[in-house]
């Protein structure tokens, strides 16, 4: 009897979202953290929460509310494009994009778990 050799399955760590962004480009499913940086987010440009925050609803543009202010995040992704192959390896191409994420949940301190969490590959998950 030829046995196979157990396959270690990771399990990828997941950011949620609640929409699909325009931000988001292709190949965003699968994005590793390349860096966190700390902001307030009194201090982001409308700019750039605009592009952080717009989605549609059919033919209507919206953008998520965030509140006036408060300690926040930019994650700093790349989005990757996985072909096929066992080890997971990462294929080019891939885009630079980014998500504003509050520092803090019901769960902690998140600012924590994400600078732990750099290098790693996350599942981006549209969760509307």
């Amino acid at each position: 009897m030829i046995r196979s050799p157990p396959l270690e399955i990771h399990k990828q760590p997941v950011i949620k979202f609640s929409h699909a962004y325009d931000k988001m480009p292709a190949g965003y499913y699968l994005s590793r953290l390349l860096d966190v940086i700390p902001v307030k987010l009194e201090n982001l440009s409308q700019e750039f929460l605009d592009y952080d925050t717009t989605y549609w609803e059919g033919d209507e543009e919206k953008q998520y509310p965030l509140p006036k202010g408060g300690d926040y995040m930019i994650l700093l992704l790349r989005s990757t494009a996985i072909h096929g192959n066992i080890t997971g390896e990462i294929k080019e191409p891939s885009q630079l994009w980014t998500t504003i994420r509050s520092q803090w949940s019901k769960s902690g301190n998140k600012l924590e778990y994400y600078q732990k969490s750099i290098g790693e590959i996350f599942e981006c998950k549209i969760t509307e």
